[in-house]
């Protein structure tokens, strides 16, 4: 049995007239299972401590009396009280990182088989204490709410990541990352030591790395800083990462081995693995900077995309990476080692005499084949030293072992996690849209509720995904400040979902607990950003047998009051007031907005929806979508289902040639109408089609052309455009109904369904 508590309220525990405050339940991550009681437990300095076995659990028994310290003022007794706490050992679990706590009126106990289970246990008592006890304020008395809690973590790879090379960032920092990571039951920091913009970590065999190599004048990235600070303090360089040489100001820093080793241990207490990432072959420009032998052209430059790579044909390389690994495995005890294997500026190969004497000589037919000898060589030296290796989803492009992790990041290449899984890899979950914190636009609903694989993901190879994890790339995150606002409270989201199983996981209740975490934020000195939208998200569910659309409605903020119409007009408050799930025949303008103290607030939400002629009619592709965006596949265009902002969510079906489809209605039937949208984002090659042509057809084989609507958006609009290609047919009678855009740009097209009316 799974028990639910809905947290919007306080668990009350007596209903005498001495009866204590209310407790807050408001446990982030949602445990698997959940059951309250009526009593409490009071937790005073007259508590005693009891545990079995101390020498297993001895760091988490020390994690646990510094908490008491800080929570009542003193360590518990282990020879007395008026009430117990006791910590004890049971046989191991199949999941070393469950637990099970139960507190009583008399009692408290957590029980795990390992070390991990025991602190994650600890963790869940460390939110139960009031918020003021992260700062030191001390309570002469706590009250426990009656409860018993069996948990255990739906991914056992639950990350966040730090790039600390763009922007540079103090060891304390690190050390005050690690504690907010634990505090939510992440248990890896994916840090990014070294890329184009600077080496941070010490490598004693070549000292010019962190001599050279972690300094820099002042970038383009600095200048975009320097340039936002004057609206925005926050982006301003910090001055303890800068110094000044014959009057000019440089930036950066590095971390010492000692440091970083000392990092380790710390992080060790917490049950956080640091995963140390060096970036290769490309983004090696810090590197090649100090020793150019180790690019192809003996140079350190920018290619058309990005910088010069490593040369993987050269020895020297394999030396010079070989003697960095071995100190970075001294260093790190970590598991896993993370290698990059993105971006890679392949043309610097592609010209190169040596590379493709190398690729003639070993019968590669292509510069990704190279990556791949590159990748996997590398690979193979971390492996004979008992590493496992982890690559970004651009390595998989010529090919890699099955042994490697893929981090899969590109998630307009929707494809990558189920042909690594094909291919035998396991796959961590960091798609960039919703996991890379860095961007403005990354979005708190989306990040708890986002489908990161795609409809045709197979089942079978479920296991493959490890876990999930979160990126901040500092490219314009130049100060702690920044980070924490960028970071918090998103980490939360992904921490539980992440940790929680995701029949337990629930929005709403969410929302609920994130807002009373908040204030242990606070007294954590914690400068997160929490500014929850009003805007509305909207989801659609197509019912073929009462032929009408439902609509519902979800917003950043709790329990919010919504008032729509259905005819396209603004709403009021006399308007319809949405309480859940609403239905509307036919097509319809959906026009809602979240209502505050009587007052519309935008931005105002617009959603066109049509239960129209077509929906559920076969469509015969003349030719094939892209098979990375396949939405519903042959299904897509006339399921009911209209794509949102996101070209990547599920609805909006992506093709790399012409749109040529046509439309059987299963008879003749008078045609009023069609339209089509579609969208454009130039950035990443989204285009519009040059103009859209209908004909309609009787038999199937003649057509006549009917119609015909130009595109109007020019090629350099640069903000995101939907267009609906709509035009009328005026009654006339046809089963078969062709469409066709070319794909004049050759770059993709997006179409989210044909609406015939």
């Amino acid at each position: 049995m799974r028990y639910l508590i809905l947290f919007t309220t306080a668990l009350f525990l007596a209903t005498s007239c001495s009866t204590p405050k209310p407790v807050e339940i408001s446990i982030i991550p949602y445990p698997t299972q959940i059951e309250t009681g009526n009593g409490q437990f009071s937790l005073s300095s007259n508590t005693q401590l009891v545990v079995e076995e101390q020498g297993a659990f001895s760091k988490e028994i020390a994690f646990f009396q510094s908490m008491m310290t800080q929570a009542i003022g003193e360590k518990l007794s282990e020879s007395k009280g008026e009430n117990i706490i006791e910590i004890r050992k049971t046989e191991t679990s199949d999941n070393p990182e469950s637990y099970h706590l139960k507190i009583t009126p008399d009692k408290v106990t957590l029980e795990a088989g390992d070390a991990e289970g025991i602190f994650y246990g600890l963790i869940t008592l460390r939110q139960l204490l009031p918020a003021s006890m992260e700062s030191g304020e001390v309570s002469e008395e706590i009250t426990l709410p009656e409860l018993e809690i069996k948990d255990q973590p739906q991914y056992e790879w639950r990350a966040m990541h730090l790039d600390v090379s763009r922007h540079f960032f103090s060891m304390e920092y690190l050390h005050r990352y690690v504690d907010l990571l634990s505090l939510y039951k992440l248990n890896k920091l994916h840090l990014h030591l070294t890329d184009d913009q600077g080496w941070r970590i010490e490598i004693k065999k070549y000292p010019e790395l962190t001599e050279q190599g972690a300094w820099r004048t002042f970038n383009s990235q600095d200048s975009i800083c320097i340039e936002k600070a004057k609206e925005d303090p926050r982006f301003a360089l910090e001055p303890k990462h800068i110094e000044m040489r014959d009057g000019t100001p440089y930036y950066g820093g590095f971390y010492t081995q000692d440091e970083l080793r000392e990092l380790v241990i710390y992080a060790q207490s917490r049950h956080v693995e640091i995963i140390p990432e060096i970036d290769m072959p490309g983004h090696m420009m810090s590197a090649i900077a100090i020793y150019p032998e180790l690019a192809c052209n003996g140079e350190a430059a920018w290619g058309d995309l990005f910088s010069t790579p490593l040369c993987p044909v050269n020895e020297e390389v394999y030396t010079f990476v070989e003697n960095v690994l071995t100190e970075v495995m001294d260093i790190f005890p970590s598991k896993h080692i993370h290698i990059g294997a993105d971006e890679v500026e392949k043309k610097n190969w592609e010209e190169s005499a040596a590379a493709n004497m190398f690729m003639k000589e070993n019968g590669m037919q292509s510069v990704d084949e190279l990556q791949s000898y590159f990748v996997n060589r590398v690979s193979a030296f971390l492996q004979k030293n008992n590493k496992e290796v982890v690559v970004w989803d651009d390595a998989m492009a010529g090919g890699i072992d099955s042994n490697l992790k893929v981090m899969y990041w590109r998630n307009w290449v929707a494809g990558v996690p189920d042909k690594a899984v094909q291919n035998g890899n396991e796959v961590i979950l960091a798609p960039g849209d919703p996991f890379y914190f860095s961007t403005p636009n990354s979005k708190l609903f989306d990040i708890y509720n986002k489908p990161l694989l795609g409809s045709k993901f197979p089942e079978e190879l479920r296991h493959k995904i490890k876990g999930l994890q979160a990126c901040l790339w500092t490219e314009t995150i130049p100060s702690e400040a920044l980070a924490d606002a960028m970071l918090f409270p998103n980490v939360l989201a992904l921490a539980e979902r992440a940790w929680t199983s995701e029949s337990a996981q629930d929005w709403n209740s969410f929302k609920t607990r994130l807002k009373n975490q908040l204030p242990r934020l606070d007294q954590l000195g914690v400068k997160y950003e929490y500014n929850p939208t009003t805007k509305l998200i909207p989801f659609m569910n197509v019912d073929t047998d009462g032929q009408r659309i439902g609509i519902t409605l979800e917003s950043e903020i709790s329990q919010p009051t919504i008032y729509y119409t259905t005819d396209g007009t603004q709403p009021t408050s006399e308007s319809n007031l949405y309480k859940g799930e609403f239905f509307v025949p036919g097509s319809a303008t959906i026009v809602a907005a979240v209502f505050l103290e009587g007052k519309i607030t935008e931005p105002i939400l617009t959603k066109q929806v049509d239960y129209h002629l077509a929906i559920g009619k076969p469509v015969e592709y003349r030719k094939p979508w892209n098979t990375s965006y396949p939405a519903g596949d042959a299904g897509s265009m006339t399921d009911g289902y209209r794509g949102g902002e996101s070209y990547n969510d599920g609805k909006w079906q992506g093709f790399t040639n012409d749109f040529d489809v046509t439309v059987d209605m299963g008879k003749e039937t008078v045609l009023n109408s069609i339209s089509a949208t579609f969208m454009q984002v130039s950035g990443p090659g989204v285009f519009m089609p040059g103009y859209i042509e209908v004909a309609i057809s009787d038999d199937g084989e003649s057509f006549e052309t009917v119609l015909r609507i130009d595109n109007d958006i020019p090629v350099t609009e640069k903000k995101q455009v939907l267009k609906d290609f709509k035009g009328l047919l005026e009654g006339k009678q046809a089963r078969y109904i062709k469409v066709f855009a070319p794909n004049v740009q050759k770059g993709f097209l997006f179409v989210d369904e044909l609406v015939i009316n």
